[in-house]
């Protein structure tokens, strides 16, 4: 297993947008932490001070992410990143009409990025697979694991209003943590790829 074997421009700009990603996550925990466990008492400044570096840190690496699926390869992905991004905005409207009507949740911005984090991981994914960096077995287990972050988000996003204390701040940090800890087993195997 040799580190970074053979990688291309695709690979260094995916691997760096999943490498800035888990900042963005590591970021948003540490905002989280500090602004919603029980008994906490922090000013503004220091909210802002991680959640303003999180969300720049996100734009960037969902930049390098479309310029990684962006760059033209020899072999097309199976699953085109306009289609991903398709059925993404679909799923997110029928999440967000189920968890309205349905769960009767307040909407908030943690359900959009909960799904546009999916779906750039699969972009990322399926542009891999296509350039033969990952086989099949790694494609199925990363995108398993994806596809469970993403529902433990969504259990999690639906539960948040229902809980108090340090029930509702767990459940606010399930989906954070296990975003990254999908993010680091990615961007291993890709390094190893």
């Amino acid at each position: 297993m040799m580190l970074f074997r053979n990688f291309t421009a695709r690979d260094w700009l995916l691997f760096s947008g999943n490498a800035i990603m888990f900042v963005t996550s590591l970021l948003y925990i540490a905002w989280w932490v500090l602004v919603f466990r029980p008994g906490a008492a922090v000013s503004r400044f220091i909210s802002a001070a991680l959640l303003i570096p999180a969300f720049i840190t996100g734009i960037a690496a969902i930049v390098l992410f479309v310029m990684g699926v962006q760059i033209p390869a020899c072999v097309h992905p199976r699953v085109p990143a306009g289609i991903i991004f398709t059925a993404a905005l679909l799923l997110y409207g029928i999440l967000l009409a189920v968890s309205i009507y349905v769960f009767h949740r307040p909407v908030t911005s943690e359900l959009f990025i909960m799904i546009l984090w999916a779906a750039g991981e699969l972009c990322a994914l399926s542009a891999l697979y296509a350039a033969g960096r990952f086989g099949r077995p790694e494609v199925i287990l990363l995108l398993l694991l994806v596809l469970a972050a993403t529902a433990a988000g969504f259990i999690c996003y639906l539960q948040y209003y229902k809980l108090s204390g340090t029930a509702s701040f767990v459940d606010g940090l399930i989906p954070l943590i296990s975003d990254a800890s999908v993010i680091v087993a990615f961007f291993v195997l890709h390094a190893f790829a």
